[in-house]
């Protein structure tokens, strides 16, 4: 006896797939991610963050990763330029107010707070001064720039400060070191 073989009509494949669709459980409550796993990687990055039609800040960064379970992200070898504000849009780009690089960076994604590391160098180009440091946070809901270690600050009028344990309040617009100051201040003659 020769069996004949027949093709299965449409109907039979479709009761087929609803038995192996109902077999099938899909949990995603038990999936939790490690906190010390990035949801997200991105290499040779250039973000622009615009207000009114101009960039307010640009970073580049060799790597980016975020961890959406610690609010943070975490940059390499990265570099930025701060725009003076600008009223309304521009057709040129508005005047670099700082800059600045270093190997590493972290941000804290919930408080903006920041923390830098290794060749820290900043310029801030509307006070003249430059700011190198191998360690830095900023604080963004006290406004609090510190520098645990070793800083030297020089300005465009000659003045070189060099201390240990820097501290500047961005709302009183003042700054201290803790210890070991030297350095030569200029000033100018009124």
């Amino acid at each position: 006896m020769k069996h004949k073989r027949q093709d299965w009509p449409c109907r039979h494949y479709l009761v087929l797939f609803c038995i192996l669709l109902a077999a099938c459980s899909f949990n995603y409550d038990t999936v939790t991610q490690d906190d010390n796993e990035s949801s997200l990687i991105m290499e040779n990055t250039e973000y622009t963050r615009m207000v009114k039609g101009n960039p307010e800040i640009q970073i580049r960064a060799e790597e980016v990763r975020r961890y959406e379970t610690k609010h943070s992200m975490e940059l390499d070898n990265f570099s930025f330029e701060q725009y003076n504000a600008a009223p309304e849009r521009q057709e040129t780009i508005p005047d670099i107010n700082a800059r600045g690089s270093a190997a590493q960076a972290r941000i804290e994604t919930d408080t903006n707070n920041l923390f830098i590391a290794g060749g820290v160098n900043i310029e801030v180009i509307s006070e003249n001064i430059t700011i190198e440091t191998e360690e830095l946070s900023w604080q963004d809901g006290d406004r609090i720039l510190r520098a645990p270690g070793m800083v030297n600050i020089t300005r465009t009028d000659g003045t070189t400060l060099k201390g240990t344990g820097f501290t500047a309040e961005a709302r009183t617009r003042s700054w201290e070191f803790e210890s070991s100051v030297e350095g030569l201040v200029v000033e100018e003659d009124k």
